[in-house]
């Protein structure tokens, strides 16, 4: 293929940051817009200047479109992806894939058996693995500056909605993420936590043991939300652990272009420490990257630390996937542990017990 035609499915807020990959490789375009909402559908089509269709079926009988992503949604990601995948298109299916194993098996039985008929490549699309600083920290963890991984730490925490920072998102949009039957698990733990829980898997080459949640429920308005929360894992082998702190802090105005929310990350080692400082959120003005290793401290300040430069890079990924015939970075068998991962915290947190990934099948 000499390039890539994309039809979008979903044109909700999350789109901004999804087609931005699509708009700028040269290699790829987006060819079609499909959304059951009419008024969003053409407002799009005319944003990027593709076609809108109204109907799945219609997009996916296209020829003029070789791959499909999928941005709805979770409780329509299998059906959606399967239908996909059968059509012979290219999948990219927004995080996190399906609501439990048995619905993910399904979806990575389509993609393997559309790989070998019929070359279909098929994507998770998990952007914070292709954040720029999250990579840099990877980088100096394989390079060994902070010598053996013993912990990694993540904290998330919201601010105010409505303080005139970040995204207006609309009623109906969080309004899904809150029904467990339709999301899958919290809107916070689950739906963003899919991110935090391969970040948690992505700085450690041992899987992850057993897992022990706290998630509570707090009302906020007329909606019920997955916070404060905190969450702790061991990995197999030596002794190392991680954990993972979420906090609502309703009256904190968090600066950002985007959510309004502040995710850290500390990854500790036998030699040294990295921080990462950024991600949505813009409480500081630090340096994205802190390397901290025998009484000496390096700031990265000339690393891209624009949010949108993870969805952009993940999208890369994929489309050159597709031109040179090769698998993602994150494979059918990554994403899955990923998942396991993220619904052993929730069944951890339901059952008040510890609970080992191999759990969940």
């Amino acid at each position: 293929m000499e390039s890539v035609r994309a039809g979008l499915v979903g044109g909700g807020r999350i789109a901004d940051l999804n087609v931005i990959g699509w708009l700028e490789h040269p290699s790829a375009e987006v060819a079609a817009i499909c959304d059951i909402d009419p008024q969003i559908r053409d407002a799009r089509a005319e944003e990027w200047d593709c076609r809108p269709i109204g109907s799945y079926e219609d997009l996916l009988a296209d020829d003029g479109i070789d791959a499909v992503v999928i941005l709805t949604p979770h409780h329509l990601h299998a059906e959606q992806a399967i239908a996909a995948l059968e059509a012979g298109k290219h999948v990219s299916l927004q995080k996190p894939p399906a609501r439990s194993m048995a619905e993910y098996e399904t979806i990575g039985d389509a993609a393997r058996t559309a790989e070998e008929k019929q070359g279909a490549k098929f994507q998770v699309f998990e952007d914070f693995m292709f954040y720029p600083p999250h990579v840099l920290a990877a980088r100096l963890v394989e390079e060994g500056e902070i010598g053996d991984v013993l912990s990694v730490r993540l904290v998330t925490a919201g601010g105010r909605m409505g303080n005139g920072e970040g995204w207006e998102v609309d009623a109906a949009s969080q309004m899904w993420r809150m029904d467990p039957d339709l999301c899958g698990g919290g809107m916070t733990t689950f739906d963003h936590g899919y991110h935090c829980f391969n970040m948690g898997r992505m700085f450690v080459p041992d899987p992850v043991e057993s897992v022990h949640a706290y998630i509570n429920f707090m009302e906020m308005g007329e909606y019920l939300i997955d916070v404060p929360s905190i969450i702790t894992w061991r990995y197999a082998g030596m002794p190392r652990f991680g954990s993972w702190e979420v906090v609502a802090s309703l009256d904190l105005d968090v600066m950002s272009k985007y959510y309004v929310t502040d995710d850290r990350m500390e990854i500790r080692g036998s030699k040294g420490i990295i921080w990462v400082n950024q991600c949505c959120g813009r409480l500081l003005e630090e340096p994205p990257v802190v390397l901290y290793r025998e009484g000496e401290v390096r700031s990265f300040h000339r690393v891209e630390s624009d949010w949108a430069a993870s969805f952009r890079d993940a999208t890369f990924d994929f489309i050159d996937g597709i031109l040179d015939d090769r698998p993602p970075l994150q494979t059918v068998d990554d994403a899955r542990e990923t998942l396991r991962f993220a619904l052993a915290a929730q069944l951890s947190a339901r059952e008040h017990r510890e609970v080992a990934p191999a759990e969940v099948t």
